[in-house]
């Protein structure tokens, strides 16, 4: 599991071998943490539309490297034939995913769907996405915590360590409460938001 609510950054990939063996290159070097466990691989995945096989480098101290390969003709695999490999989007994990769905809503954050997705290949995870809309260009997954147990998903936990309150984080943001909107008050801080 991610050492913290910012979870995975997500590829989009043509050839998940091919990219495996690339990013395996890249950490061997900058960040030796992720091959210390086994790769997390699913052959075949769905949802909605997409059918896709994806694999995650597993990090106990900090984000980690997610590369989805669509296998289909769904939305996945028409971004990748028009827009090429590049960010997918970046996960963050919460304890609370639903809670924090609705608060995101309540402060006007786009979301592309207010109903949680799920693959019978994972019942207990469930996830949406934040729209590009609302962050600037990025999608912006917000799923369960999960941990990787033998080279599988499985259900995990998020520290609430430095999880500020919403609310104070929202004042800060908006320079009320004690913090302006320069410099470091403006709700950057701390242990982000999930």
């Amino acid at each position: 599991m991610p050492s913290g609510p910012l979870a995975h950054i997500c590829f989009l990939v043509a050839d998940l071998d091919r990219a495996i063996e690339d990013w395996r290159k890249i950490l061997g070097v900058l960040d030796p943490g992720q091959l210390e466990e086994p790769v997390v691989r699913y052959d075949r995945f769905t949802a909605g539309e997409d059918e896709m096989a994806w694999a995650t480098f597993v990090s106990r101290h900090g984000a980690e490297i997610q590369l989805l390969c669509p296998l289909n003709d769904g939305p996945l695999g028409r971004r990748l034939a028009k827009h090429g490999e590049g960010v997918h989007h970046i996960a963050f994990v919460t304890g609370e995913l639903e809670q924090d769905m609705e608060r995101l809503v309540a402060e006007g954050v786009e979301v592309t769907s207010t109903e949680l997705q799920q693959d019978p290949l994972l019942p207990w995870q469930h996830w949406t996405f934040i729209s590009p809309k609302s962050s600037h260009g990025l999608l912006v997954e917000v799923a369960r915590p999960y941990e990787a147990i033998d080279g599988r998903w499985e259900p995990g936990t998020v520290e609430k360590a430095g999880r500020r309150d919403a609310g104070e984080a929202g004042a800060r943001g908006r320079g009320e409460a004690g913090g302006s909107a320069e410099g470091s008050g403006d709700g950057r801080e701390g242990g982000g938001s999930a």
